[in-house]
């Protein structure tokens, strides 16, 4: 609360906020803070509680993404939602996406070359049957004639992978269970 006195040559106080009767005490940590702002008038101090700023970037919400995005295809929308549902350090196949979706591998595999959320849309979770990496990037695992192939954005998919917790053998192939728990 604000003291005013007359005559204005006397000094005023202003006390602090923790001396307030409307001070609220500290809230835990959080990634937000809360801004507010004193207003001083005659004979009282208000305080106003505005939006909070937030400290840390946020991730974006890729649902909202793919759902608002004009240049996906309907099944590309869906495809893109059920690589959401793949946890982290887990892998699927082509054939089980396909499979769940009503649809064929190539065509999961066409839509995930089209993946413009990636690696935020994980398209690298998606394997080839048998567990070997398949393509990743519109690139197959196997050299071109011309000497330019998918070896180097193989080595990405599997880093991506292995950076995951997905373990491999030394033929190159994911070692588990494909995920198969789509909602």
């Amino acid at each position: 609360m604000t003291t005013l006195t007359a005559p204005p040559t006397t000094p005023f106080t202003v006390p602090s906020p923790r001396d307030s009767p409307a001070f609220f005490p500290p809230t835990p940590p959080s990634t937000t803070t809360p801004l507010l702002t004193t207003t001083a008038t005659d004979t009282t101090t208000t305080k106003r509680k505005h939006s909070s700023i937030s400290t840390a970037p946020q991730p974006p919400n890729y649902k909202t993404l793919i759902n608002t995005s004009p240049k996906i295809t309907p099944f590309e929308k869906e495809v893109y939602h059920l690589l959401l549902t793949i946890p982290p350090g887990s892998f699927t196949t082509y054939a089980l996406m396909s499979t769940h979706l009503k649809s064929s591998p190539r065509a999961v595999g066409n839509a995930l070359r089209k993946n413009p959320f990636a690696p935020g849309v994980p398209c690298h979770r998606v394997l080839a049957t048998g567990n070997s990496l398949g393509g990743f990037k519109g690139k197959i695992s196997r050299k071109s004639p011309d000497g330019v192939g998918g070896v180097d954005t193989l080595i990405e998919k599997k880093e991506l992978l292995r950076r995951e917790g997905v373990k491999f053998d030394d033929k190159g192939r994911a070692l588990g269970t494909p995920f198969r728990g789509f909602k």
